[in-house]
């Protein structure tokens, strides 16, 4: 799990999706950006800074239902 790049390792938490099976990953990710966006009253168009995207990290694992904080291969 580790070997996964931060963002497509909390999607895999979060929906329980097979780590070979990335088709739902980019309207995932994209969803994830609009809602922390739409919450931190940002628009669509705004352009993150380095800090927000350490924020937006840290809500997407923030964000992971209880019993998802350990994948089960």
């Amino acid at each position: 799990m580790n070997d996964y790049q931060p963002y497509y390792r909390a999607y895999l938490l979060h929906t329980g999706d097979d780590p070979g099976d990335v088709t739902g990953y980019i309207l995932w990710i994209s969803s994830k950006w609009r809602e922390w966006l739409l919450q931190n009253g940002l628009d669509r168009w705004a352009k993150v800074t380095e800090e927000q995207r350490k924020r937006f990290e840290q809500w997407l694992f923030e964000t992971v239902p209880e019993g998802q904080l350990e994948m089960q291969f």
